[in-house]
């Protein structure tokens, strides 16, 4: 199963596993970086108050909290995922 950052990169005919700044998500896809932020934003505060939605590394569902913090995405990582996310639905 891709993720959504593998298959914006898809789309866009890039490899798949290619890192993107804001700035490069801006230019690929013309969505201006504030409203980025805000997304970025909104994944920071789903983390802080809804663990159980946050994925594992291998990005399966966290169903059980006591799995602990370490097999979690960090707070960056879920941030940039739902960034990825809404790029590629939009």
């Amino acid at each position: 199963m891709l993720t959504y950052k593998q298959r914006l990169n898809q789309k866009y005919g890039l490899d798949k596993d290619t890192e993107h700044t804001l700035r490069e998500l801006k230019r690929l896809t013309g969505v201006p970086i504030r409203i980025m932020k805000e997304v970025e934003k909104r994944g920071k505060g789903a983390y802080a108050t809804n663990l159980g939605s946050v994925r594992l590394n291998d990005f399966s569902k966290n169903d059980d909290l006591r799995k602990g913090a370490s097999k979690r995405l960090s707070k960056e990582q879920w941030s940039k995922a739902r960034i990825y996310a809404f790029l590629f639905k939009s």
